[in-house]
């Protein structure tokens, strides 16, 4: 099967695989500085292998007047190859080393980072690699004190959520992107979130250790004062609340599926929406860096899948 584009022919097709890394990296996150953490490299050196691409291909990759980066056609033709070269070495690696790779992998967790994507992925990667043990510890359950674990070295990495500032130590591997939504029982009216958010009793959502969450610094800077009733420490407890009509929560879009939508009255909360990242974090020199990433890919691919 020809998995080249037109443009592109197998005779000129030989250069670095890391700098089609670095093309990829750019294209799925967004910008340099984040394609320059996931390659482990600096962002001159990313642009260096954009430059060295464009070069040797005779055509530019991607539109650097456009932000975030964009890029071109030709360059999403070359990300898709790479892509599929990336996906066939990988199962070659995968079919040779399947006995090699062994140890143990304790990783940490947020308990609303952990979906049924990261649970197919932990399938998919303990049956490639059945020497790997990976073990899941809660540790504290809040991003930052797991974050400040990682860097102490007593876990290997740990699942989070974002936006943070990040310790220096650490890399952050992003595999999912949510919004919020302002739930409630279908009886209650409203138009925007903070209407339907004033109908009624307000369920908080507050982790253990974190005395403020994302929800309420939005809710403080737009001025919504909306006094809790009931706090949760979970998602599914306030979805749980809202479905037996107690009261108006707001969860991440993951908590709802398509019957949840149709069953309740569901705003997106904030204008643009307020969203949270969920990913791994991993130290620079953890040396279980590379298993890390093998879960990182393989949650990336059951979110598409």
């Amino acid at each position: 099967m020809e998995i080249l584009p037109l443009s592109i022919t197998k005779e000129n097709f030989h250069m670095n695989m890391d700098k089609l890394k670095s093309l990829m990296y750019v294209a799925e996150l967004g910008s340099l500085t984040a394609a320059s953490g996931a390659v482990h490299l600096s962002q001159a050196a990313v642009s260096q292998h954009l430059k060295d691409l464009e070069d040797e291909f005779g055509m530019l990759l991607i539109d650097r007047s456009r932000r975030p980066v964009t890029l071109t056609k030709e360059g999403e033709e070359l990300v898709a190859v790479t892509r599929q070269i990336l996906q066939l070495w990988n199962e070659h690696k995968g079919r040779n080393q399947k006995t090699k790779f062994g140890g143990n992998l304790v990783l940490g967790h947020v308990r609303s980072a952990i979906t049924g994507i990261v649970a197919n992925a932990l399938t998919v990667l303990r049956a490639k690699h059945p020497k790997l043990t990976i073990r899941l510890v809660t540790a504290s359950g809040v991003t930052k004190y797991l974050a400040q674990e990682v860097v102490n070295r007593k876990i290997d990495a740990s699942f989070g959520v974002g936006p943070l500032q990040l310790p220096e130590e650490l890399l952050w591997r992003p595999y999912q992107l949510e919004r919020f939504y302002v739930i409630a029982p279908k009886k209650y009216r409203g138009k925007t979130d903070e209407e339907l958010l004033s109908r009624g009793p307000y369920l908080r959502h507050k982790p253990r250790l974190l005395e403020e969450t994302m929800i309420d610094r939005e809710m403080k800077r737009r001025g919504i004062k909306a006094e809790p009733s009931m706090e949760f420490d979970s998602y599914e407890n306030i979805l749980l609340m809202v479905e037996h009509d107690v009261g108006i929560g707001i969860v991440p879009d993951s908590y709802l599926s398509k019957d949840k939508f149709a069953q309740l009255h569901c705003i997106t909360f904030s204008t643009p929406p307020l969203t949270r990242e969920m990913g791994l974090m991993v130290r620079h020199d953890s040396p279980n860096l590379y298993l890390v990433d093998l879960l990182w890919e393989a949650i990336k691919e059951s979110s598409v899948n």
